[in-house]
């Protein structure tokens, strides 16, 4: 036959041979089925077993002989590749729920290799054996296999969720699915709710299932990744190792116990050695493994006087006794498509398939016991003519003949006479007759109870949860990987950040950054500034407060919602930095602004309060406790009435302490705290002072009950003013109060005012995003009723946007 030659681009032929054999990596090899959770390879290595016999209660078998059953008539492929996957699955830290008994070296959680496949034995375990129940009954598509002399199932029964219980990770063309092992028990609690409730939730589906159930144990930082993935599909969890600190007579030591899952326990000694070593603050004298029969065990000595959390914490940060789980649940559907799913299409997958598997054997055992019924039918009747039968058979020419008498003498049909023929002579005893007439009446009983099951759907869901419970019953256990619900631990992060000061500053459209206090440099009055926030015309700072690194900042918005981030997650950069969005550590609203940034440490909440000022002359006072277990979607602070909003807010201490707020419009009101009466959280407050036409309230500064104390009022063209806090002297809350500066029209509405000390400095941040330090004690106090002095040498087009007071760090 002559050959023929097809000329063909290469880019097209690499194109379709490419995509061909993509799809069948995908398909055939690296992503496991929704249905079974297997991979081909894994499935084909269990039906292999099944067909050797290897059960759970048989002898072993050498793996050599299982890779070479399983190559020779299923998979093609290296011998390598299968003896791989079986060794997996007989490994304990790596399946969840082993599927395969090793016997021999099969590895371990050192990462040590297993010995050579004519060394090693295997057979299943019992568990296996329930993902290939029922296979002889019809239950799933058998399929050729590769060269067509044999059939294989195309997937397994799957009595058991092993997908989910088990996990999978692969990688393929394009793709890849990474799925975290689960706990058996939880997935059949999960399972039946949905089958007794369809349409229940994914949040309510989590209810049972808490989380991954890594056979490492280990314990899992917070639910978000958790749920994310288990509504999305794709989900990132942080897995920590878990660790005691023992004190012994040699000194404090670290014992670890649990590892994350997929960490080579070894490699993580020499981790733990090598960051000893180039780690400053890791002070670790010795490394020892203590593992045996009863567990893992991992000894850290620490050297004498070494912090243990601290050691811990950095552990946990440089090596992989803390790593993060990448979920990635990328499966095959029954329509062999690679397809993401959620957790209750998961669920889902697994149940329509049960239902089909459990149809269809009980399809199959109603056709069986259909078949068998109409013959021990006739066998019966036969029994109840024996004589009759004897004549006929004996005066038959042959069996053809005897066969077509006995169907027109017992009206029966040619099965039931074939069957009438064969049947031994010992049958027809009396006691061998009464056993007939029994089995028949069982055989039409069972047939009822089939046909009543194929009745009705709700017949076949309650036998899929009745197995899976019965599953529950004899193959659950308690879950061994613990789950932090608010993502901290006992050991805080906090203990290795030095408590440095910082200025945290805000933007208009919500940029926030930490800046190293000392980057900001002193100059003298009239200066002009260094380059500090890096801004467009669009966007200027705020707000800024100096505090530390190891505090809270507190951002006040407009709308009277309170969010709380820790400074030590602010992004700690230069002065000409933007930072961040807000968003990346809080979810504020699109309409709301920043208002006020405050600074508090979580253990000296006590006996403070938070002091809100409103735009239309509102003010209320609320405990700091009430504020605690504030989340990142903010807490509510204050009930505004409408068209007002936030301007100001600020920490009181005591009673005896004052607040002094200014408006606009240069005027100012001062009052004791005590007029104010604590409120609750969500209270809209009391009237603080009485506003003339369009007036507004600017800012409100808490005045501490301190000697030789000044208000600085600045505005927006760069005048301040320094004056003794003795010019403003207390009234009765909600007056009209005094005025506090003149000339408005040649230095512009007033930005705010601070109380300073002769020691304090002060930042004031244009809207061009200068910056100038000043020595309060530079500017000349002056009286009440003054215009006030140029402190800030602005260009045309800039002006004041904000300022703030720099403290000590005790004053913090």
């Amino acid at each position: 036959m002559p050959e023929e030659i097809i000329s063909r681009s290469i880019n097209d032929e690499m194109i379709t041979s490419y995509m061909l054999y993509s799809m069948s990596v995908i398909v055939g090899r690296a992503i496991p089925d929704v249905r079974d959770g297997l991979k081909p390879v894994q499935r084909k290595i269990l039906f292999g077993m099944l067909e050797l016999g290897l059960r759970h209660n048989q002898s072993y078998k050498k793996s050599a002989r299982i890779v070479g059953e399983v190559m020779g008539k299923f998979h093609p492929h290296g011998d390598m590749a299968i003896y791989d996957a079986l060794v997996r699955m007989a490994q304990p830290f790596s399946m969840r729920y082993p599927l395969i008994q090793g016997q021999g070296n099969f590895g371990s959680i050192d990462r040590d290799p297993p010995a050579a496949m004519r060394y090693t034995e295997a057979r299943m375990q019992r568990l296996a054996e329930e993902l290939l129940a029922d296979i002889d009954k019809n239950t799933v598509k058998m399929i050729p296999n590769f060269d067509g002399s044999l059939i294989e199932p195309e997937v397994l029964p799957a009595k058991a969720p092993n997908l989910l219980m088990n996990g999978a990770s692969g990688i393929a063309v394009g793709m890849m699915t990474n799925i975290p092992p689960h706990n058996l028990s939880e997935l059949v609690e999960a399972l039946t709710a949905l089958i007794d409730n369809p349409d229940a939730t994914i949040e309510e589906l989590m209810e049972y299932v808490k989380g991954p159930d890594f056979p490492t144990g280990g314990i899992i930082m917070g639910r978000d990744g958790i749920k994310k993935m288990y509504e999305t599909g794709r989900g990132r969890m942080v897995v920590r190792g878990v660790a005691e600190i023992e004190e012994a007579k040699g000194g404090t030591r670290i014992v670890i116990s649990e590892i994350p899952y997929g960490v080579s326990k070894a490699d993580l000694i020499q981790q733990i050695a090598n960051v000893a070593q180039n780690v400053r603050d890791i002070q670790v004298r010795n490394v020892r493994d203590e593992s045996d029969k009863r567990g893992l065990r991992v000894v850290i000595e620490l050297k004498r006087g070494a912090d243990p959390n601290v050691v811990l914490n950095l552990l946990y940060k440089h090596t992989q006794l803390q790593t993060t789980f990448g979920a990635h649940m990328l499966v095959i559907d029954e329509k062999k498509r690679p397809k993401l799913m959620n957790l209750k299409e998961i669920f889902q997958a697994f149940i329509k398939h049960r239902y089909e598997v459990v149809k269809r054997r009980t399809e199959y055992e109603l056709e069986q016991a259909s078949k068998k019924a109409h013959i021990l039918e006739g066998l019966t009747k036969a029994s109840r003519a024996i004589d009759t039968v004897v004549d006929i058979i004996r005066n038959s020419k042959n069996i053809q003949e005897a066969s077509v008498n006995l169907q027109e003498t017992l009206e029966i049909t040619p099965e039931q006479s074939q069957a009438i023929l064969e049947m031994r002579l010992g049958k027809l005893t009396a006691l061998e007759i009464d056993k007939l007439v029994t089995e028949y009446a069982e055989l039409v009983e069972k047939i009822k109870e089939y046909r009543e099951i194929l009745s009705d759907d709700k017949n076949i869901y309650q036998i899929i949860k009745k197995e899976l419970q019965e599953l529950e019953a004899q193959y659950g256990d308690a879950r061994r990987t613990k789950i932090s619900i608010d993502g901290n631990t006992d050991f805080n992060v906090e203990d290795v950040i030095p408590d440095d000061e910082v200025v945290v500053t805000v933007t208009k459209k919500g940029y926030i950054k930490a800046t190293p206090l000392e980057d900001y440099r002193k100059q003298g009055r009239g200066g002009k500034g260094i380059r500090g926030v890096k801004t467009t015309d669009a966007d200027f700072v705020t707000n800024v407060v100096s505090t530390t690194r190891l505090s809270k900042t507190v951002v006040i918005t407009s709308k009277g919602k309170a969010y709380f981030i820790n400074n030590y997650e602010l992004e700690c950069t230069s002065r000409s930095s933007r930072g961040k969005l807000l968003a990346n550590y809080v979810k504020i609203e699109p309409d709301e602004t920043v208002q006020a940034v405050l600074s508090v440490k979580r253990e000296e909440v006590a006996n403070k309060h938070l002091i809100i000022t409103t735009r239309k002359g509102k003010i209320k006072r609320t405990p700091f406790e009430a504020f605690i277990n504030s989340r990142t979607s903010g807490i509510k602070a204050i009930t505004l009435n409408e068209g007002d909003s936030v301007v100001d807010a600020g920490i009181s201490t005591s009673e005896e302490e004052t607040i002094i707020i200014s408006t606009r419009k240069g005027m100012v009101i001062r009052f004791p705290i005590s007029q104010i009466r604590p409120m609750g959280r969500t209270a809209a407050g009391v009237k603080a002072m009485a506003l003339r036409g369009d007036d507004e309230v600017v800012s409100a500064t808490i005045v501490l009950p301190v000697d030789e104390r000044y208000l600085f009022t600045a505005t927006e063209r760069g005048v301040g003013k320094r004056t003794p806090l003795s010019e403003y002297r207390p009234q009765h809350r909600a007056g009209m109060g005094v005025k506090n500066i003149y000339g408005l029209e040649r230095t512009g509405y007033v930005v705010g005012s601070l109380v300073v000390t002769n020691e304090d400095e002060i930042i004031v941040i244009t809207k061009n995003g200068m910056s100038i330090r000043i020595p309060a004690a530079d500017i000349r106090p002056t009286g009440r009723v003054t215009k006030g002095v140029k402190v800030v040498e602005l260009r045309d087009d800039d002006t004041v946007a904000s300022l703030a007071v720099v403290v000590d760090q005790a004053e913090v």
